[in-house]
């Protein structure tokens, strides 16, 4: 793979493009399929990490909002998760799955990055009588505080009401994102970008388990959200991932995949990157570009 690199002024276009030609490229073949609060759709990634994986279309009524994925890490005597989901009913469902496997403590909940649908459960787990530890990185907190409110009203707009009584939870201990997590004997490494998905993102490395969850940095077999991103950046810090010793990654959309779903992303997103190139360079529009080029049946998208 050649990473391509092209000037600042290109970034806006890749992200408006980006946006147009937004699909969803994998979908379920009946609605008793479709990942909800009856169906949690739980992979045993690993002796003790488990991912819930969302369904890949917008927040809507079939689905409960139910979109993105959540991972709980259980170690020698507690419950770690990441990203507890986009409201306080999802929150619940995520604690149901853990405790149906386990009665060690939720301690700690990590909110990967801002985006609604990755943090809204933390309502859920706040509402535990031994409260966890909710970890964010600070420009992630500034952030949720400002959209908080109104994503609370967009998402019960589009799910027609199935997160009726969230509340913002707003994590409780802020990190700068160069910190080393050891909880019970397991190291997680904490990887915070300066700019990829957004510029407040964490994803963990989990050295002993060789898994990486990668949040929205990585998305699998689905086309990536990049309204606050910086596509070259992301493009740099998945790069980067490759370099780690790690067997399986979680997305943060998507089914759970190897460096191959890493790589299939760096391809897509270098295509799209170099079309967006050559159509400015010949003088066209966002929207003229749209009609020249279609990258959605590329590879494994």
């Amino acid at each position: 793979m050649k990473l391509i690199i092209i000037s600042k002024p290109f970034l806006s276009l890749i992200v408006t493009i980006l946006m147009m030609n937004f699909n969803i490229n994998v979908t379920f073949a009946n609605s008793v399929s479709i990942p909800s609060l009856n169906n949690p759709n739980m992979n045993k990634v690993s002796n003790r990490i488990y991912a819930l994986i969302g369904d890949m279309d917008i927040p809507n009524e079939d689905n409960d909002g139910f979109i993105s994925n959540m991972v709980f890490i259980i170690t020698n005597k507690s419950v770690i998760v990441i990203d507890p989901g986009g409201s306080l009913q999802i929150g619940r469902m995520v604690i149901e799955q853990i405790q149906a496997i386990t009665d060690k403590p939720i301690t700690h909940v990590i909110n990967s990055h801002h985006h609604a649908d990755h943090w809204m459960g933390n309502h859920a787990f706040s509402n535990l009588p031994s409260k966890p530890r909710i970890i964010g990185h600070e420009i992630m907190y500034d952030t949720a505080v400002e959209i908080g409110e109104r994503w609370i009203k967009i998402i019960s707009n589009l799910t027609k009401g199935k997160n009726q009584g969230t509340e913002l939870v707003f994590p409780n201990k802020i990190i700068s994102g160069k910190e080393k997590l050891v909880i019970d004997g397991l190291e997680l490494q904490l990887i915070h970008p300066n700019h990829a998905h957004t510029l407040g993102d964490i994803a963990i490395y989990l050295p002993q388990e060789k898994v990486l969850i990668a949040g929205d940095i990585l998305f699998h077999l689905r086309t990536p959200g990049f309204q606050d991103a910086s596509p070259l950046g992301n493009l740099k810090v998945l790069s980067e991932f490759l370099a780690l010793d790690f067997v399986k990654v979680i997305p943060g959309h998507g089914s759970v995949t190897d460096k191959t779903g890493i790589e299939g992303m760096i391809d897509y997103v270098e295509l799209l990157h170099s079309e967006v190139k050559k159509y400015f360079e010949e003088g066209l529009s966002d929207f003229e570009m749209k009609e020249k080029f279609n990258v959605k049946n590329w590879g494994p998208y």
